[in-house]
């Protein structure tokens, strides 16, 4: 696949858009159970977890559109960005798999109204699928920071000012010039 702009605007598209449905999953189902009390279920996204990783998918996202939207010097600004928001969410992502006793912890003490230990819990793989799309991002942002992209309108849009002079009226008017008004540069068209 050839490393084009389009491409690695879409790569980086598609991956964080599958960061931010794998984020809205349940990550980790847990259970408490206190004699004489009726147990307590919780079923937790990453978004519940920590939600600073649900506005960094967001934010390459829309990072994506800026790329499209930017040329030159402000393109490879957008690509440190997209960059940093990849970087971001493999840390945010790790820190949240390695703190999730804790993470779990302040959303028992929300539900139960006092601090509780002793719960048992099953986590899902979605972290495992957001690590290494986090990645491919990162990669994007790198790519489009560092590569420079001639990719502009197309050359039959632009005016090329040396070639008036053999035009017929016809092509004039296909190029988008009046053939009515006498430009210093070419003679006037009958």
């Amino acid at each position: 696949m050839k490393l084009s702009l389009r491409n690695l605007i879409s790569i980086e598209l598609i991956f964080s858009v599958i960061v931010l449905v794998a984020l809205s999953r349940p990550w980790v189902v847990a259970t408490y159970t206190e004699t004489g009390f009726p147990s307590v279920n919780l079923s937790l996204s990453a978004n519940q977890l920590n939600s600073s990783t649900n506005g960094l998918a967001l934010a390459a996202i829309a990072s994506a559109l800026g790329a499209i939207a930017t040329r030159g010097i402000f393109r490879r600004i957008v690509g440190a960005v997209i960059f940093a928001l990849g970087v971001g969410l493999i840390v945010t992502t790790i820190n949240l798999i390695s703190n999730l006793d804790q993470f779990l912890g302040l959303q028992f003490e929300q539900a139960i109204g006092r601090e509780v230990s002793g719960w048992v819990s099953e986590t899902s793989n979605y972290a495992l699928l957001v690590v290494p799309a986090g990645l491919v991002v990162a990669l994007c942002g790198l790519a489009i920071a560092v590569k420079s992209f001639d990719a502009g309108m197309s050359q039959r849009y632009e005016r090329n000012l040396s070639e008036d002079k053999q035009l017929t009226p016809w092509q004039a008017l296909d190029q988008g010039i009046d053939p009515t008004i006498q430009s210093p540069v070419a003679p006037q068209l009958d």
